[in-house]
């Protein structure tokens, strides 16, 4: 979760944006506020903040002079600016402090939510860095997919996918688990493997029902579908035929003849 400090001299803007960031599902644990540059860097000598948001113009040290003083104290090494300037010359000096994002007010929530959720996923991928798949993964992987290609954000996606996939899970729960915006989520997803976030987690969910229904276990169809997901095994002969072209029943039966067959030569 993101620890997160926004400095800006207005209260009505301080107080509305951290209402948004309240209400967005974003992935913050604790906001603390400051209302100009002087009350930040006395804030930051105890709170330790993941990301820092400040406005730049405000009175006696304005956020530029902010975020340098706190980079150089070590006190904060991320930042956003959100500011009403769109001015290149405060631009030019805000890619020279290494800020994260230069945003402009009014506030875009889609945009601001995205940075928030980004810089979250790489708090939580450096504790546990999102590598590529083991031998073991790869022999659940969904085919057609280019899981080397991925971006770390798609990974985590999937990685969450395959340890929760026997669970009821929605667009709306995988969004809340890898701190990141539905939206934003799903057009990512949709854009590198080329397929929804339901869909490949029904192509998932059959890939390892498959391998139920070949095993040496002799499971019922009805608890091959829990063990897979699906809270009907109506639903799960539905979904398993339009992907499949077959029952499970069907595919079940026609792997064992084809097994007879091969045992007979």
């Amino acid at each position: 979760m993101l620890n997160l400090m926004i400095v800006d001299d207005e209260p009505f803007m301080l107080k509305g944006l951290i209402n948004i960031i309240e209400k967005g599902q974003t992935p913050c644990s604790e906001i603390v506020s400051a209302n100009d540059g002087f009350d930040a860097l006395e804030k930051l000598e105890n709170y330790r903040p993941d990301l820092l948001i400040t406005d730049i113009q405000m009175p006696e040290m304005n956020g530029l002079e902010l975020i340098r003083k706190a980079r150089e104290r070590g006190l904060c090494n991320r930042f956003i600016i959100l500011t009403g300037y769109d001015d290149p010359a405060y631009l030019h000096q805000a890619i020279r402090c290494k800020v994260i994002d230069y945003l402009l007010k009014p506030i875009n929530k889609a945009e601001l939510y995205d940075v928030m959720s980004n810089i979250s996923l790489e708090l939580l991928a450096a504790e546990d860095e999102a590598g590529s798949p083991s031998q073991a993964d790869q022999d659940h992987n969904v085919p057609g997919v280019d899981y080397d290609q991925m971006s770390r954000n798609v990974k985590k996606i999937i990685r969450h996918i395959e340890s929760h996939y026997k669970e009821n899970i929605s667009l709306d729960h995988i969004a809340e688990h890898v701190y990141l915006h539905p939206n934003y989520i799903s057009s990512l997803f949709r854009k590198e493997t080329g397929l929804t976030l339901i869909h490949y987690l029904h192509l998932f969910r059959i890939k390892k029902a498959k391998t139920l229904m070949l095993g040496d276990s002799e499971d019922s169809l009805h608890r091959i579908s829990e063990q897979v997901g699906y809270e009907s095994v109506r639903h799960f002969f539905s979904v398993f035929k339009k992907y499949c072209g077959v029952t499970p029943s069907e595919y079940r039966q026609h792997y064992k003849m084809n097994e007879s067959l091969s045992s007979r030569k």
